[in-house]
């Protein structure tokens, strides 16, 4: 092994040690950026983080931004919803949205403290650009404890020993708003031309039947007067 490969790998270890125990231990989110008033699919990692005990749940607390959520399917593990008023109505679909999925808690597993486990979340944001979109999670560890990821991290950018995961919302993509109402309008004009349609059908047999209907009664009366 050559000098330059034996300092690479002296450096390496040497940062490992001097590396935080609970740096490489943190809930994570990704992306981390999304744009406001669009939808995105996150994905959350969970690592060990219940001091050597499994994980055997997961619940996801919804900022104030997220407007509408759904959970993703992770095998061996259960799904559960709770549902309550916004913090802020939001737009949707061309609809003001005032209820939603406020909390999300995945139980099963359970997760061994080696291994770490992603938890995928589709969610639709209302806020601004600029807005720190903080999801508050609390890790539940066999045994009965748990570890709270709701720390806020600071503008300083120093991060707190719990940080919770945080998505920072960018500027709108072009036509987010339009594009859920677009979505909203061709549902509608679907359903509306489907009417039609129906109605057309209806009215066209309803000639149909008359016309039959005075085809019928000519033959009877030309029949009635020959006799």
């Amino acid at each position: 092994m050559n000098i330059t490969k034996k300092m690479i790998l002296g450096l390496a270890a040497l940062f490992a040690l001097l590396m935080p125990a609970g740096a490489a231990a943190h809930v994570t989110v990704s992306p981390e950026e999304a744009p406001a008033g669009d939808y995105a699919m996150l994905t959350f990692t969970v690592p060990h983080g219940c001091d050597g005990a499994a994980t055997n749940s997961v619940k996801i607390q919804m900022p104030s931004q997220v407007i509408a959520a759904t959970p993703g399917v992770v095998a061996g593990w259960k799904i559960k919803t709770v549902e309550g008023k916004l913090p802020q109505a939001g737009e949707m679909h061309g609809e003001m949205i005032t209820e939603g999925v406020r909390e999300v808690t995945w139980t099963g597993g359970p997760l061994p403290d080696d291994q770490l486990q992603q938890f995928p979340l589709s969610v639709a944001f209302a806020g601004e650009e600029g807005d720190a979109a903080e999801f508050r999670i609390i890790q539940g560890c066999e045994g009965g404890g748990e570890t709270a990821w709701i720390q806020s991290t600071p503008a300083s950018g120093e991060e707190p020993e719990h940080p919770a995961p945080t998505v920072m919302l960018t500027a709108a993509a072009e036509g987010g708003h339009d594009h859920m109402a677009a979505e909203h309008e061709s549902t509608e004009a679907a359903s509306e031309s489907s009417d039609d349609d129906s109605g057309n059908g209806l009215a066209i047999a309803a000639l149909i039947i008359g016309a039959l209907g005075l085809i019928v009664g000519s033959v009877a009366l030309v029949s009635s007067r020959r006799k």
